[in-house]
């Protein structure tokens, strides 16, 4: 396991997820909503970096539970991105702002040294 994990693939597997989202939408069919664990994003976290967390620096570690977390708050949310929710566009506003925070926390992972 090395500490050069490139954040990057992490943000290209959530912008797919989100870009599937958006695309059942535009098409009114049914988005497959995963638990955070279960979706690419999740299954590499897991498996990679939460389990070695000790070869990360304090502050790359503070950064990446706060992804955590930021990371089930998008799936809770977006779990009420669905056609016969009636109040939809607040779902949707909710998620793409824990999304945005998600996006912004990768970033600043690939910045951080160590």
């Amino acid at each position: 396991m090395s500490k050069n994990i490139s954040f990057s693939l992490y943000m290209a597997q959530h912008i797919l997820y989100i870009n599937g989202i958006q695309k059942c939408l535009n098409h009114s069919t049914v988005f497959n909503h995963k638990k955070p664990t279960e979706c690419a994003f999740g299954k590499m976290f897991y498996s990679e970096i939460k389990p070695n967390m000790d070869i990360f620096s304090i502050e790359k570690q503070d950064v990446i539970n706060i992804l955590e977390k930021t990371h089930i708050a998008f799936h809770e949310t977006a779990f009420d991105i669905t056609e016969n929710n009636p109040d939809i566009e607040n779902a949707k506003q909710t998620a793409w702002l824990h999304s945005t925070k998600l996006i912004n926390l990768l970033n600043a992972l690939e910045k951080i040294s160590g």
